[in-house]
């Protein structure tokens, strides 16, 4: 069973204190405190044991996960491997990637579906780089498991139904924002859906950690000193921009940093609407202007930042940028900004696992939220406060 004990950490030591869980559990693993049909505790209940934060758990298990020792099954928990146990040498990974089983085509390729709302990312000058990453992944992952992708963008007032009958597709992925009415048709289908960066309970879905993500932003930029801080948010009802909202909300709060209404500059997701935010930000008069600017995705920040770059503003002396979702889209025109790695490959390798396990016969229990750890990325564009 789970060791529940309390246990305090030398916060004196050289030892990162992740490391210091991990040898712990390590010695507990070896000593048989558990077995391959138990449960390892969850990381609300090691971060209560240890009194440390969650990411500290999580690098300490990632660490676990890495050397093959334990498994992190979503909608299951975290199980032990083998009970045969050698200490391995300690080393910090990237994110292990979840390798999907094969999907066992046929002799011809299989299609699914990936069904987004209005926009043709492929096609669009404008579109978010996010979107048009996601499908390329989704597209090269699913080729070599022998499936075709069938990119089908459906209109507001599209029927999903006739999309699936003319496609006749074995699954479908659903990115991002769609209507209601949307996953309902797929669901009444019968097929295997798995939705991505968007939260639905009528299946599984795949989503970042969008209030880690921005929470660490926000800590980055007060840590510097900044306090008056403007958000350039995306479409006010989709899911990321909520989370993200409520991450700056929660810190800003927690720190008495009032947000001031003009600091929540509406947006699109676009480089376009992060440019007219610029120029709202800059007809402030200097001593309201903020010294601190969060874009919620890296098309909204470059927008941004090219603005001000136009206007004489220089990013990070005069003001901090940062945005959210790293992409690679404009590091030719700009220099790299601090943003968050929301890891699209992890996305991408989730859905694909569980779509294999669906059209294999398994899939998890229920209708499964399958939550993405983000990764701060310091690109050097948070500067300390004048």
């Amino acid at each position: 069973m789970g060791i529940i004990d309390k246990i305090d950490i030398d916060r004196t030591s050289k030892r990162p204190v992740f490391r210091q869980i991990y040898d712990i559990l390590l010695e507990e693993m070896k000593h048989g405190h558990y077995d391959t049909t138990d449960k390892l505790p969850s990381e609300k209940e090691l971060c209560l044991r240890f009194d440390v934060e969650r990411n500290t758990v999580r690098k300490a298990l990632q660490i676990l996960v890495d050397e093959k020792l334990i498994a992190r099954l979503p909608g299951i928990g975290t199980r032990l491997l083998s009970t045969g146990i050698t200490a391995a040498p300690v080393s910090e990974h990237p994110p292990a990637r979840v390798v999907p089983a094969e999907l066992h085509p046929g002799k011809q390729k299989s299609n699914i579906i990936l069904l987004i709302t209005q926009v043709d990312y492929l096609h669009s000058v404008n579109g978010e780089s996010f979107h048009t990453d996601l499908i390329q992944r989704f597209e090269r992952r699913l080729s070599k498991l022998g499936y075709n992708l069938l990119f089908k963008p459906v209109g507001q007032n599209g029927i999903v139904a006739e999309t699936i009958r003319s496609a006749l597709p074995r699954g479908i992925i659903f990115d991002s924002f769609n209507p209601d009415s949307y996953y309902r048709e797929a669901a009444d289908s019968g097929l295997s859906c798995v939705s991505v960066n968007h939260y639905t309970p009528l299946f599984t879905s795949i989503v970042s950690d969008n209030f880690e993500g921005a929470y660490q932003v926000i800590k980055h930029f007060i840590d510097a000193g900044h306090r008056r801080i403007a958000c350039i948010m995306g479409k006010e009802s989709h899911q990321t921009n909520i989370e993200r909202l409520n991450g700056v909300k929660a810190l800003c709060g927690s720190q008495g940093i009032p947000l001031k209404s003009e600091y929540l500059i509406p947006g699109d997701w676009t480089f376009g609407s992060g440019a007219e935010a610029a120029k709202k930000i800059l007809s402030m008069k200097t001593s309201q202007r903020p010294t601190a600017v969060f874009a919620f995705n890296d098309d909204l920040a470059y927008g941004c930042y090219s603005f001000m770059q136009s206007r004489g503003i220089s990013v990070p002396a005069d003001i901090s940028l940062a945005g959210f979702d790293k992409s690679d889209r404009y590091t030719v025109m700009f220099p790299p900004i601090t943003t968050v790695d929301v890891n699209i490959q992890a996305i991408v390798d989730y859905a694909c696992w569980y779509l294999s396990s669906s059209l294999s016969g398994w899939s998890p229990r229920g209708q499964a939220k399958i939550q993405i750890n983000t990764t701060f990325c310091d690109n050097g564009t948070i500067k300390p406060c004048k």
